[in-house]
């Protein structure tokens, strides 16, 4: 079993003999708590005494909210339970009307990114009518889509909201809050060593899951995610985790097992980082802590393993890492 200290620290050492003596039974062990933490989120929305009419769910960059939202909507439907799924990503203003950054740069991690006005209307709207028609962000062009969606909410039926600001208030302002469940998700364990020493940091964990996701997905190498994750992670600070404790549900996606999933790829990434990078400092710190894992094969994680989201492979997503109609 692997050695969980405290309340969110996770020994190297166990993890290592774990994915040693029997790395398959890791991998399921793995993947049943998370499952079973998403089943526990289902269960309570399907409870007959529940008034849920929509989930706002949050976290940061590589956290795997998306799609926890999706496994969210299908346990709902298992229940007979209609559910629809809105991306808060559709709300995005044109790319040249995002707040600018004292560099010069857009900031697309603000709210002021979003239309927020539209955004209130449409939810509430869903909410109080059961349909919206919703916007179509198109991300090759840079701006919403002149044609829009129509969405259904039928009585009995959930909107699982999926975003950065799902949980600010001012994004759900009018709607009852005795109607909204708030979900955060994140990675929030790290691994440490004998002595207890911080060896791979929770924020860490997601600079590896998104740079791998980046490599295989976006185009984009491990230089350009370094290149922008420091500002990744000053917008979470600023406009996500204050809105942690709004959360009634918590979510932990980290897996035991990950970094010795992850290993091989991430340290093959990390390594094209050249010595004259300005990141060469960080790219070499990963690679060093991943060093101490032992390898797991990544062929064991089931299809539908929420980490399938940034290696490929996923019961949820194409090849081209865009998502499937589930």
């Amino acid at each position: 079993m692997v050695k969980t200290i405290g309340r969110a620290k996770i020994a190297i050492e166990s993890v290592n003999e774990a994915a040693l003596t029997d790395p398959r039974a890791f991998m399921e062990s793995c993947d049943k708590k998370y499952e079973d933490k998403v089943a526990d989120i289902v269960e309570r929305v399907a409870d007959g005494g529940s008034n849920v009419k929509m989930i706002m769910l949050s976290g940061p960059s590589a956290s795997g909210k998306t799609t926890t939202s999706l496994k969210i909507k299908q346990g709902l439907e298992k229940h007979g339970i209609g559910a629809v799924s809105v991306s808060m990503d559709d709300f995005f203003k044109p790319r040249d009307e995002a707040p600018l950054l004292p560099d010069g740069s857009r900031d697309f991690e603000s709210l002021a990114a979003l239309d927020v006005e539209l955004m209130k209307t449409c939810l509430l709207r869903l909410v109080t009518y059961g349909n919206a028609e919703m916007p179509v962000y198109n991300f090759k062009l840079g701006r919403p889509d002149e044609k829009r969606r129509h969405l259904e909410l039928p009585e009995g039926s959930v909107a699982v909201v999926e975003g950065l600001h799902a949980l600010d208030g001012s994004v759900s302002e009018g709607i009852d809050p005795r109607l909204l469940l708030r979900l955060y998700v994140s990675a929030s364990s790290d691994f440490i060593d004998g002595e207890g020493g911080v060896v791979l940091s929770a924020r860490d964990i997601r600079l590896i899951r998104r740079t791998v996701r980046d490599y295989h997905f976006r185009g984009s190498s491990p230089e350009e995610t370094l290149g922008m994750w420091q500002r990744v992670c000053r917008g979470e600070d600023m406009y996500v985790r204050p809105f942690k404790a709004e959360a009634d549900v918590t979510v932990n996606s980290v897996f035991s097992c990950e970094p010795a999933l992850f290993k091989d790829s991430a340290m093959k990434l990390f390594s094209t980082v050249t010595e004259e990078s300005s990141h060469i400092d960080k790219a070499r710190e990963i690679i060093a802590a991943l060093s101490f894992f032992e390898k797991m094969d990544p062929e064991l994680m089931p299809t539908s393993c929420v980490l399938r989201e940034f290696t490929g492979g996923s019961d949820y997503y194409n090849r081209s890492g865009k998502l499937r109609t589930v």
